[in-house]
């Protein structure tokens, strides 16, 4: 658990020789690329082979430092093997190991067109600050956590530790022994494959994912930069995109500054999950990516570091190919390919949204090669379908709030009609170009670029999905209809339009002007992020319906980009446009400088009113603190991890903090509900019978021998979950192997 000086160097060391891989063959494979953006997808690439080397290794030696080893020689010879294949062998066109790019960039320049990077560097300080402080945080010998963290950290830490302990590779629950992880675990190996040399527990998860930090915020930055190509004032838009993607939040701060609902305002500060993008009473549930997404959720954070890159490295691939060659984008396809691959098993929610925006984005190529630049649609024709969708969705959510309600079956069907209809138009456009087009070299085009991308997909992802994707997401919790995913409690529920206002606020309002009055480049970034939003307004991919907004915030950064063009650029030039007819003054120069005004009001209420709530959640998750594992349980676990074998099994309180299960790796007969009902697992009998060995001694040896349990643990947390009778007793039927201030171990078995 508090590892060692040199295992902890050696565990950081194995971490970057991956990164030092990924980044040599991501120079030379991108050699069109500027090397601040291979170092981005290398580190990506690095990060990808950490998660998964090793763990292909362990499905054949299991999870141990030999497999480790093997891994790194793997890495090592993949990387010579791609250094030999791009190696130039005309001498004129050789230009050594940087492909010709500068060792020294132009950093001024670099800065000048990047100005995001002010924002970034700043907020990773802040997230490793909290990171610090909020990941088992030691306090006179007990082990804090923050607000954040206080949930979900408990499971990520049992995945990690149990996956470095027991060597099972698939790996299983340690809160469930015997049932195969539900879960996308490569997001946690990754962390267990720096806590098997030695290294801290804590060291080993706050490593891995300052990287994925990293990757995910300057992977957002390349994905609005590629969309926002050949637009003016790019630096601006994307400083604004960024703002409004990471620092997202409604109007939930209304509650707080209302005299009719504020009551304390102090309570943001004090209190637990009274935030104003985290208030359910009241219905706002759009919660924050930084707060409720990146910290917590490992698997989101790791899917979205290694799915922004792969979008911004398919919409690079796109633009290769109508502009230059197919031959040009192949190698962004055949990259993004791999990394796609892998995904299911990082987080399965980024690897359904990349499918979708990317059979959206196949679709909408095939429409151009007919129909680019014919069609021109007007503020009618856009608007009405924009209002009339809206109308739509309220009378259904009215239909909700009322005793005669949809059927989840309509809205699965739903649901299924919008896929099947894509598939239609589709095919419909594919036999268009096939009977236009008598040449059939696009064809080859699209083979060479979205074949690619689609054979490497498939290839690495189909036995992730048959062997455990699939098997994990059977029963009736799973791929089900809903209406308006989380937007279902009957004492709180909202018309469908006031949900979305209050929950996304400015950016909601935003798009709808951007729908209607947005130029033709806004509508096009935001079409199959539109489609992936559809979806998820009418099923629910998972048990936890709030979990569907892993996949709205996938559209969600195609509306904060559209919306940031929208804002800087469209806006204002109508604007001003305006404000200098009804002046009657044609200057240039000054309607240049009406121009600017109206882009700083514009854009500073936008952001202000945008990020408000945001920053007085962040505000509340850096201030938070709360004791995980008080000094005596934790003084259990380092005892345990000296004194007992990696296999035993404790009868434990099936607590969310439990301390056994987190920081030893070893199992205990049953965890808590909280995260088992929502992996669509069956506990209720493991459940009972941990209650029933604690409160019915006359049961307690036979379930005992049942679960072949080893070794009982009666602390406050136990005599505070269960009654158990015998309590003063337990010492004369079971020897006593540890006590330290009211902590007791028996072995059992």
């Amino acid at each position: 658990m508090y590892g060692s000086i040199g295992g902890n160097i050696i565990g950081i060391l194995y971490f970057l020789l991956f990164q030092a891989i990924g980044i040599i063959i991501s120079v030379r494979y991108l050699k069109k690329e500027n090397i601040a953006y291979c170092v981005l997808m290398g580190s990506v690439l690095g990060s990808f082979m950490t998660s998964w080397l090793p763990a292909l290794c362990a499905f054949f030696m299991g999870f141990t430092v030999n497999a480790h080893i093997v891994a790194a020689v793997v890495a090592a010879i993949i990387c010579v093997f791609v250094l030999i294949s791009t190696a130039e062998t005309d001498v004129k066109k050789q230009s050594g190991f940087l492909c010709g790019r500068k060792l020294k960039p132009d950093l001024k320049k670099f800065f000048s067109e990047n100005p995001v990077i002010f924002l970034i560097i700043p907020l990773l300080v802040l997230m490793l600050i909290i990171l610090l402080h909020h990941t088992l945080s030691e306090v006179d010998g007990a082990m804090h956590a923050g607000q954040s963290t206080y949930g979900d950290m408990n499971m990520h830490l049992g995945f990690i530790t149990s996956i470095k302990e027991q060597g099972m590779f698939p790996p299983e629950y340690s809160i469930l022994p015997g049932t195969r992880l539900s879960y996308p675990f490569l997001s946690d190996s990754i962390s267990s494959s720096v806590y098997i040399w030695g290294a801290s527990l804590k060291l080993s998860y706050i490593l891995p994912m300052i990287f994925a930090l990293t990757q995910v915020f300057f992977g957002m930055v390349c994905v609005a930069k590629e969309l926002l190509k050949k637009t003016k004032k790019v630096g601006a838009k994307v400083v604004l995109a960024f703002s409004l993607f990471f620092f997202n939040g409604g109007l939930g701060i209304w509650y707080f500054i209302h005299p009719a609902t504020s009551e304390n305002f102090s309570r943001i500060f004090t209190e637990f999950y009274q935030t104003p993008t985290n208030l359910v009473d009241y219905n706002v549930q759009w919660h924050n990516v930084i707060c409720d997404m990146l910290i917590p959720q490992r698997a989101t954070l790791f899917g979205w570091a290694m799915l922004f890159p792969v979008l911004s490295l398919i919409i690079k691939g796109i633009r290769k190919k109508n502009e230059t060659t197919a031959k040009e984008a192949t190698p962004y396809f055949l990259f993004a390919g791999v990394i796609a691959g892998g995904l299911p098993l990082v987080h399965t929610h980024s690897f359904l949204a990349l499918g979708v925006l990317c059979a959206v984005m196949v679709t909408i190529g095939l429409y151009d090669r007919i129909y680019k630049d014919k069609h021109k649609f007007g503020v009618m024709v856009k608007g009405i379908p924009v209002v009339a969708g809206l109308i739509v969705m309220s009378f259904i959510a009215s239909t909700q709030m009322s005793d005669d309600q949809l059927k989840p079956e309509v809205f699965l069907l739903a649901g299924y009609a919008l896929v099947a209809g894509l598939g239609c138009i589709f095919v419909i456009l594919l036999i268009a170009n096939l009977l236009k087009n008598k040449n059939k070299k696009w064809l080859g085009e699209e083979f060479r670029t979205w074949g690619v991308l689609l054979a490497i997909v498939l290839i690495f992802a189909a036995p992730q999905l048959v062997n455990f994707t699939f098997k994990q997401a059977r029963g009736e919790q799973f791929v089900r209809g809903a209406f308006n995913w989380a937007n279902n409690n009957p004492e709180v529920m909202d018309d469908y339009i006031i949900f979305y206002l209050k929950n996304i606020g400015t950016v909601f309002v935003m798009s709808i002007l951007m729908l209607i009055f947005g130029k033709k480049r806004q509508l096009r970034m935001v079409l199959p992020a539109c489609f992936l939003w559809l979806i998820c307004e009418f099923i629910l991919f998972q048990p936890n319906p709030y979990d569907n907004n892993k996949l709205l915030l996938v559209a969600y950064l195609f509306f904060c980009i559209a919306v940031a063009d929208f804002t800087v650029q469209t806006v204002p030039e109508a604007v001003s446009g305006l404000i200098c007819k009804l002046r009657g003054n044609a200057n240039s120069g000054k309607t240049r400088t009406v121009f600017r005004s109206v882009v700083a009001v514009v854009v500073g209420v936008v952001a202000l009113s945008g990020t408000v709530s945001a920053v007085f959640t962040i505000g509340r998750e850096y201030v938070s603190d709360y004791e995980l594992y008080d000094r005596n349980y934790v003084d259990l676990a380092e005892w345990i991890e000296q004194n007992t074998e990696k296999n035993d099994l404790f009868l434990t309180a099936n607590n969310h903090n439990n301390a056994v299960s987190s920081l030893t790796g070893r199992n205990i007969v049953c965890g808590t509900g909280t995260f088992l009902y929502y992996h669509g697992l069956d506990y209720a009998k493991q459940e009972q019978d941990v209650k029933t060995m604690y409160e019915n001694p006359a049961e307690r040896d036979g379930l005992m021998t049942e679960y072949k349990v080893k070794y009982m643990v009666v602390g406050g947390i136990e005599q505070g979950t269960y009654t158990i009778p015998d309590v003063d007793n337990l010492q004369e039927k079971y020897p006593l192997v540890y006590s330290n201030e009211g902590v007791d171990v028996y072995k059992v078995g």
